[in-house]
């Protein structure tokens, strides 16, 4: 039985909450600052569970949190929630309902009153509509769980597992579903049954990543790369839905210090996945070696051929590599505007000349009052790289080229005014 002194702060809590969506309800909706607003009050109600958790009681901890969970599900469907409040809330509540579950000893009455107390709750009817709030609660739980009320948690899974079914039940709930096992197996059956169990489970993500760790925790370097590239094999929709695992295979590489391995690596996804964030890793990779010098003209030449241009051009800016970025330039004249402070000192003509054909292009283009601003913004750009007269002929040629459009003449007429005053 519930403490008359726990009794009385749910009491609190629950009219906190109820007057938060009060207050936030205009005809019968929640909108979007209204559903904010309620969220921070969750998410300052929790920091009370955490509180709570930290001074040892569990219990109290445990109730505020599911009971904010609970409110959460009722908001979906009656709030507009395009900030993501609720989903921020959800996990701060997972995070308080970790610390607790960490914290409570295991075998406690305290542990088993949480453990029973969340079987009941994830079967709240606020659940029905949002059933990952409910394995939102049952994951972090499920390390409480004991030989002698284990099979009360299957049963649970069971029966979500048979109305899921009979819906939509997708492969987020088969893993879900198999975490919480795996978690409750390693309580009550220690590791060697969940090693077992996480074998026969690998086509699930998140349980395939626990064995990645496991593997890397004991050392066995063979088993966590080929877990991480028989995944890769079996993807075939590209690079974005492999790119996870390459970096988990990447990250194996350097826990177990291949550096050989990891400069292969980084070689194949910048070049053939194209994936800039490895150019670093590779510069690093190959310093430490001692063959970046040598190698990188050969480098450059090759990101050439494979690098869209926006993100080559980048990596030339970050190297300095001035007539590279120029020739790219030329190229691609509309980046002229992002790195012309960079070149103007060097080849002040020829970005002066970039900028003037861009400007009059975009000029020639524009329609609307955002436009003509955005066409005075690059003249302004002109400017600040050094092109001052060159400025004063293109308003003036845009002036008298297009009498007809009163408000691209009054953009130009301030910023020739601005111009003016910077000068004096």
């Amino acid at each position: 039985m519930k403490s008359d002194q726990l009794k009385t702060a749910l009491s609190i809590v629950r009219e906190r909450i109820a007057t938060a969506k009060r207050q936030a309800t205009h005809r019968g909706f929640i909108d979007y600052r209204g559903c904010l607003r309620v969220c921070h009050e969750f998410i300052a109600i929790l920091d009370d569970a955490a509180q709570a958790a930290e001074s040892g009681d569990w219990i109290h901890a445990y109730s505020i949190s599911a009971l904010v969970l609970v409110n959460c599900a009722r908001l979906v469907g009656s709030a507009d929630d395009s900030a993501g409040g609720i989903n921020d809330t959800r996990r701060d509540v997972v995070r308080v309902l970790e610390s607790t579950c960490a914290g409570v000893a295991y075998g406690s009455t305290d542990a088993e009153v949480i453990f029973l107390q969340a079987l009941k709750d994830s079967q709240n009817k606020a659940f029905d509509r949002c059933d990952e709030f409910a394995y939102d609660l049952l994951l972090p739980i499920a390390i409480l769980a004991t030989a002698n009320n284990v099979n009360k948690l299957y049963d649970v899974l069971d029966i979500f597992a048979a109305r899921l079914t009979s819906q939509a039940y997708t492969s987020w709930y088969h893993e879900q579903d198999r975490l919480i096992r795996l978690s409750a197996i390693t309580a009550v059956e220690g590791s060697q049954a969940a090693e077992q169990y996480i074998a026969a489970n690998l086509a699930y993500d998140g349980i395939r990543r626990i064995a990645i760790r496991h593997a890397v925790e004991n050392g066995n370097f063979n088993l966590a790369e080929q877990l991480c590239i028989d995944k890769i094999a079996t993807i075939t929709y590209g690079y974005h839905w492999t790119r996870a695992w390459y970096n988990l295979l990447f990250d194996v590489y350097v826990k177990f210090g291949d550096q050989e391995k990891q400069t292969a690596l980084a070689e194949d996804l910048l070049y053939n996945q194209r994936d800039d964030h490895y150019y670093a890793i590779l510069k690093a990779l190959l310093m430490e070696k001692g063959v970046w010098n040598t190698r990188y003209s050969n480098i450059l030449d090759r990101l050439a051929q494979c690098l869209p241009y926006n993100s080559y051009m980048y990596i030339l800016s970050q190297e300095n590599e001035r007539a590279r970025l120029l020739g790219e330039l030329k190229l691609h004249p509309a980046s002229v505007f992002t790195y012309g402070s960079q070149l103007s000192a060097h080849y002040p003509s020829d970005v002066y000349s970039l900028c003037l054909a861009e400007i009059r292009k975009q000029a020639a283009e524009a329609n609307n009052r955002d436009l003509y601003k955005h066409v005075c913004s690059n003249i302004k750009l002109l400017v600040e790289f050094g092109g001052k007269s060159e400025a004063d002929v293109v308003i003036a040629e845009l002036k008298s080229r297009y009498p007809r459009r009163p408000a691209m003449l009054e953009e130009l007429d301030i910023l020739a005014m601005k111009l003016v005053k910077q000068r004096k």
